[in-house]
């Protein structure tokens, strides 16, 4: 099986419809999103297309030091892209290692046992497989933390009164902010779990998308999207309960009074 090939000119004519469009509605409503929506086109053109020269010369490696560095960059970019979205948390000094372990535990968990039973690349760190796969995981969960973060810490800034109330009455710290805990975990699962509930009925995944254009068996494509389904639904529990975790360290001292963030 063969898959149809997209000349680089031809980009350029998707490239024209969707500056057409989006510019088109921008300035019709007034938004102010031009410029932005410019550099966002052709950043992630270039992101893109250097990447894939990237992974054109990572896939003729034969040795694992290069995709262990990959895999850091990619984990630091996470890191340090999910920390700069949360507006009212503690200093980046703080943050950064919160965020750091809570993406790297969940996606860690989600990722070796699929690699050691499932899919099982070889070598292990065949970069065909593990470079995409845990690209996916880490994004999903570099979402899933910035939101559970944000959320929360946004929850203590706007109900500090509520939650020194509870404090007040002999609460502990995870008891005065167990609703705003439930409440961020909820909004950062439930895009996985709708995805869950939706997946063949609205849309065909990417990942599944792709490789059948590419010239995969349909029914060997599903069962790739199904693992990495599941890893999602995994990465973004572990990932969002470990950033709540974190968070609640962050927010509270060792006398257990909430700090001023």
């Amino acid at each position: 099986m063969s898959y149809i090939d997209i000349a680089p000119w031809r980009l350029l004519i998707v490239l024209a419809l969707v500056l057409l469009c989006s510019l088109s509605v921008s300035r019709a409503t007034k938004l102010g999103l031009e410029r932005d929506l410019v550099v966002g086109v052709l950043r992630g053109g270039a992101q893109l297309l250097a990447v894939g020269y990237m992974l054109m010369t990572l896939f003729q490696t034969t040795h694992p030091a290069w995709v262990l560095l990959l895999l850091s960059a990619m984990l630091t970019a996470a890191t340090w892209t999910s920390a700069h979205r949360i507006e009212h948390g503690p200093p980046l000094r703080v943050l950064l290692p919160s965020v750091l372990l809570a993406i790297a535990l969940g996606s860690a968990i989600a990722l070796l046992p699929v690699f050691l039973l499932v899919v099982q690349p070889d070598p292990w760190w065949n970069p065909r497989y593990v470079v995409p796969i845990t690209g996916m995981i880490v994004a999903n969960a570099m979402n899933v933390v910035a939101q559970v973060l944000e959320r929360l810490f946004t929850s203590a800034h706007n109900e500090r009164a509520e939650i020194e109330q509870w404090l007040a009455l002999g609460a502990t710290p995870a008891q005065a902010i167990a609703r705003p805990v439930r409440d961020a975990l909820r909004a950062a699962l439930i895009p996985t779990i709708n995805g869950l509930m939706t997946v063949g009925l609205v849309a065909l995944p990417g990942m599944m998308t792709g490789q059948i254009l590419s010239g995969t068996a349909p029914e060997h494509a599903i069962r790739y999207q199904l693992v990495i389904m599941y890893q999602l639904v995994i990465v973004a529990a572990l990932s969002g309960g470990t950033a709540a975790v974190m968070a609640r360290r962050a927010l509270f001292t060792s006398s257990e009074q909430l700090r001023s963030l």
